[in-house]
């Protein structure tokens, strides 16, 4: 059985507030979809509600509007964040079979020398392993990357969507 996606879920909850937009496909489409060019997330159900009850909330006091800057500024930090990870791992799920072997072969390297290398390196190629290890383990653990990167940027649009919530002054 192949693990949960992950990812899903949170794309789901935002959908309250945004719908992304277009809607992910089987293959899933790059990337690029949600987080470049004109596509942007429809405004959903609670969009308006939430807009105008932040919007008074917000404007009640100069402390609050400082914290609805704050938020934006972050919601849009996040979302640029997302997409460009989005990206990456967009290219990383066309080579996802080669990137799988390079890092069991580097773990594989690194534990046959490990016995050779002075005591003072020990402990790095010990945590040079360990990390290619656990790389490795979340390439397996997600079950697609290509569907996790469009994920990542749905929810990189769906956060780009929802910083105008929180107006920047």
């Amino acid at each position: 059985m192949p693990p949960p996606d992950p990812l899903a879920p949170i794309v789901q909850a935002l959908s309250f507030i945004a719908v992304p937009n277009p809607a992910l496909q089987t293959p899933p489409q790059t990337p690029d979809r949600w987080t470049s060019g004109g596509a942007t997330a429809t405004d959903a159900a609670f969009y308006i509600p939430a807009q105008t009850l932040l919007g008074l909330v917000l404007g009640a006091s100069s402390d609050l509007t400082l914290l609805g800057n704050g938020i934006n500024t972050a919601l849009t930090g996040i979302a640029a964040a997302l997409a460009s990870l989005a990206g990456d791992i967009g290219q990383l799920a066309a080579v996802e079979a080669e990137a799988t072997t390079v890092l069991a072969g580097l773990q594989s390297v690194l534990g046959l020398v490990q016995p050779f290398a002075p005591q003072a390196a020990a402990g790095e190629l010990q945590s040079a392993s360990a990390l290619f290890g656990q790389l490795g383990t979340l390439l397996n653990d997600l079950p697609d990357l290509a569907v996790a990167a469009a994920e990542l940027a749905e929810i990189s649009q769906q956060l780009t969507a929802a910083a105008p919530l929180f107006p920047a002054s």
